[in-house]
């Protein structure tokens, strides 16, 4: 008993506190589309995993002890010149669902267009204060915003320092006019991300969302009832934020993350609950009818 109660303390010290995570990225550069020499796509994508998995992105100092789970894969579509390059991006992440072998998606998200200069061999730096490279501002965007989802997922709001590292790197990046920063864009790219993510209105998003994971996901290993009880709860907040504004970008963000795990979620729960909880994802997401006609399929 001496032996496992400090055990015990150190558990449950940790839960939920956040620790200097950093990050464990698969690097994909996929040229088929142009062909070219591919010997400079493959030191790109070598140079990106260096980039973005030795890099110190927190400051908080310590161990990382969790590195999180995540992917970048630059899908090249033209080479306007020899230096310059339009791609897709896409950017996964993904945390584990305590008590369980499982993962949780955090982050799936597609830009269909990001354009960058960059030459063989070229140095991927990042300063904050001092942007010199569209690619290299981008993927520090997206390394915070990874970073933010998952520290939001385990403590409440315990992503803001790394939401606010996205908005220094919107703001740094306005004088150099490259497309998807703009801030009189009313879309969704990524300066609108970052004002997202920091502003106070959004932060009943931030608190359902660590709701989701830690009372929901993590507890269904423990309380399986109780925790998809909290998952449904959670939900209500996307209804709202719906409900408030079709397409608001939070409410996509969730649905490309987490409708799948929803349908395999809610399958365990009580016929009632599940068609009730279905009814308001489906008025949520009109457009992904079959998820959940695969729901339905659960209830015969």
């Amino acid at each position: 008993m001496r032996q496992i109660l400090p055990l015990l303390i150190f558990c449950c010290c940790n839960i939920g506190c956040p620790v200097a995570q950093e990050l464990n990225a698969a690097v994909t550069v996929n040229s088929s589309r142009i062909g070219g020499d591919r010997q400079l796509f493959d030191r790109l994508e070598q140079q990106l995993g260096s980039f973005i998995n030795e890099r110190k992105w927190m400051e908080e100092q310590g161990a990382a002890d969790e590195k999180i789970d995540c992917s970048f894969t630059l899908l090249i579509h033209e080479m306007p010149s020899p230096s310059s390059f339009k791609c897709e991006l896409l950017v996964q992440a993904r945390r584990p669902v305590a008590g369980t072998t499982r993962k949780t998606t955090l982050l799936n998200y597609r830009e269909s267009s990001l354009l960058f200069d960059y030459t063989d061999f070229q140095p991927l730096e990042f300063n904050p204060d001092h942007i010199t490279s569209n690619l290299v501002a981008t993927i520090a965007f997206y390394a915070n915003l990874i970073i933010g989802l998952h520290s939001d997922s385990m403590t409440p709001l315990g992503g803001s320092a790394s939401f606010r590292q996205m908005m220094a790197i919107a703001n740094n990046v306005q004088f150099n006019h490259w497309s998807g920063w703009d801030m009189d864009d009313r879309g969704r790219n990524r300066y609108a991300i970052a004002a997202l993510f920091n502003d106070p209105a959004f932060e009943d998003y931030r608190t359902m969302w660590y709701g989701y994971h830690r009372e929901g996901l993590d507890e269904i290993a423990i309380n399986s009832e109780k925790g998809r009880q909290k998952v449904v709860t959670s939900l209500s907040v996307i209804a709202s934020l719906h409900k408030r504004r079709s397409g608001i970008l939070p409410v996509s963000l969730f649905g490309t993350a987490k409708l799948d795990e929803l349908v395999d979620v809610l399958a365990g729960m009580p016929q009632q609950e599940k068609l009730a909880a279905c009814d308001m994802l489906q008025e949520t997401y009109p457009a992904q009818r079959p998820v959940w006609e695969r729901l339905l399929r659960t209830n015969r």
